[in-house]
């Protein structure tokens, strides 16, 4: 991993109901890893970032809202690891900006602001060129990580997981890419 994940941890849950039904639940804490580059993130962006630091240009361009920790994760990282990033955001640039825009800017983030409509448009390989051709070549990493890197990424999730006596993974879900990696290393008895 380009970070370190050792702070990463599982807790017990307790409640009376799981001591009914004779279950146990614990919560892996991908939380504690990092304040501001932990979670589901720093995995999602692991093999973008290995390319991006193999690259030339040595520039991530990602996409994000106002409030968007995806951008607010790929700027803090992009900024430890010596790599440049552009942060391309949906709406209008308001007069005041978001704390999470404003922890980009400070984390070294060009911050870009396009109308929603273009914004609709950020798959496009034909905008997405057209972006490229307004700055700098770059490693692009769509919105949230959706992509099969994303989602090798978070495969590596389960490597925190310390053994297979755990049946069910649960997760929350956005874009799916975190489910999908889980999906892709859970044991068969998972």
């Amino acid at each position: 991993m380009l970070f370190d994940i050792s702070h990463a941890g599982i807790d017990l849950l307790q409640d009376n109901l799981f001591e009914e039904k004779k279950v146990t639940v614990s919560v892996l804490r991908l939380d504690k890893i990092h304040p501001v580059v932990s979670g589901n993130k720093l995995f999602k962006l692991h093999f973008f970032l290995q390319e991006a630091l193999r690259s030339s240009h040595k520039t991530v361009l990602s996409f994000g809202g106002a409030y968007s920790n995806h951008l607010s994760a790929t700027a803090f990282a992009c900024s430890a690891l010596g790599l440049k990033s552009i942060g391309i955001v949906r709406g209008e640039q308001p007069a005041q900006l978001s704390a999470t825009l404003q922890q980009c800017i400070k984390d070294g983030m060009e911050l870009k602001f396009i109308s929603r409509q273009q914004y609709a448009g950020k798959e496009n390989a034909g905008y997405l060129h057209t972006l490229q051709n307004g700055s700098v070549e770059c490693s692009i990493i769509p919105e949230g990580g959706f992509h099969p890197l994303g989602a090798k990424g978070a495969s590596l999730i389960m490597d925190l997981v310390p053994d297979d006596n755990y049946t069910h993974i649960c997760t929350a879900m956005g874009t799916a890419t975190t489910m999908a990696g889980l999906l892709m290393a859970a044991r068969p008895s998972q």
